[in-house]
């Protein structure tokens, strides 16, 4: 008899990490769902969302894609949300964050980014680098969208671009909004510079010194504030914790590593939803929020900027490949793909082409190795336990 318990209770112990993998999966799931169901009611008549600006459909959206939700199936009345991006392309032409948040969207829905309501973003974004600079954008934010959107429309990006981000990162490791060091860094703009440089090849250091800063900023909970030292509070924010958890899912590192007291960013930011399914910005502030919710659900979803599935119109010529799933990054790659989409009409055949090497099954992406066993193996466990517990029974009553 103890020698069965033992058996049972070693089984129970090597199957226990699995328990929790399926749990975390469902709670990931139930969250996404709940927050979809959310993001529905806060589209308009012209298929756009509520929220700051242009740039919340473009939010919308990503966490739409990330939820595996076919945003073209998105509607209210007649118009999707593919509609409402098309119709605010003009308006985000405007301003380069803007501009680059509009092309990562319409890749990701299979529309062409330089034809997108009569306007060439790609173009349009390319036109606003400032050479003495070395820049794009009037802020360290928009400059990093701007990396992130050519790299995923398979535009060549500038050395001088990524060596202008480097060189703007303060003696903290973290970026400020505006590049002045004045006003200190903060974990938002941190956390998007470090995917821009993890997405178009930027140094090691760099990328290590941000960690660090991320790291550094970390709260009790498990959660991330805009920053420790702002005006405003170090409290946890839902935006914050998204951009930031996105950050981690970008550099590899397990879950395990950011944990504080049990907990982990993941865990916190699941924390900040509500009933409705819509999260709150921050626990002293509980009411519903639109942008809290679209940047919630691809960081829940697992998927890092440039989030998953990026596509570009298809090249009239085959384009020389600089290895499996990328695109060329060779000198010529630029203007190959730049002419290609150019040429293109915006209903052209689309074909996927990956910005960065990413799982491409037909499930959800989910989080990096957080060092437990994987979920398969818990019906063989269970399987097995039963085998154990029936042969042993059987030799019992035999004797």
């Amino acid at each position: 008899m103890r020698r069965f318990v033992w058996l049972v209770g070693t089984l129970l112990l090597a199957i226990a990490p699995s328990f929790a993998v399926l749990a975390q999966a469902g709670r990931q799931d139930a969250a996404t769902q709940r927050a979809v169901t959310y993001i529905r009611t806060q589209q308009a008549p012209d298929g756009s969302f509520a929220g700051f600006g242009a740039g919340s459909t473009a939010d919308a959206i990503y966490a739409l894609v990330a939820a595996h939700v076919n945003p073209a199936e998105v509607k209210k009345g007649q118009a999707s949300a593919i509609d409402g991006l098309v119709k605010l392309a003009p308006e985000a032409s405007k301003d380069a964050g803007i501009t680059a948040k509009f092309i990562l969207a319409a890749l990701l829905v299979g529309q062409n980014p330089r034809a997108l309501g009569g306007d060439d973003l790609v173009a349009t974004l390319e036109q606003g680098f400032n050479a003495a600079t070395g820049r794009y954008g009037k802020d360290i934010t928009s400059h990093a969208l701007a990396l992130l959107a050519l790299r995923a429309a398979g535009v060549t990006v500038r050395p001088a671009a990524i060596v202008a981000l480097e060189k703007l990162q303060l003696p903290d490791g973290g970026w400020s909004f505006d590049g002045a060091s004045a006003t200190g860094s903060d974990t938002n703009t941190t956390a998007l510079a470090y995917q821009a440089l993890v997405s178009t090849g930027g140094t090691d250091q760099a990328k290590q010194k941000a960690v660090a800063y991320l790291h550094a900023q970390q709260n009790a909970d498990g959660g991330f504030p805009y920053s420790q030292t702002s005006k405003f509070g170090n409290a946890s924010d839902a935006n914050s914790t998204a951009l930031n958890l996105q950050a981690i899912l970008s550099s590899g590192e397990p879950l395990t590593g950011w944990a504080k007291n049990g907990k982990t960013p993941l865990d916190r930011l699941l924390a900040f939803q509500n009933p409705s399914g819509a999260f709150r910005f921050q626990d002293a502030q509980p009411a519903d929020n639109q942008l809290a919710t679209y940047q919630a659900i691809p960081a829940v979803e697992g998927k890092p900027f440039p989030l998953e599935v990026i596509a570009v119109a298809q090249p009239a010529q085959p384009a020389q490949t600089a290895g499996p799933g990328l695109p060329s990054t060779a000198a010529t790659g630029a203007t190959a793909a730049a002419t290609a989409v150019t040429t293109a009409t915006p209903e052209a055949t689309v074909q996927p082409i990956l910005a960065v090497p990413t799982p491409t099954g037909t499930g959800p992406a989910r989080l990096p190795d957080t060092g437990v066993l994987p979920a398969p193996f818990l019906p063989v466990a269970l399987f097995g336990l039963a085998i154990v517990a029936a042969g042993l029974l059987a030799r019992r009553r035999h004797a």
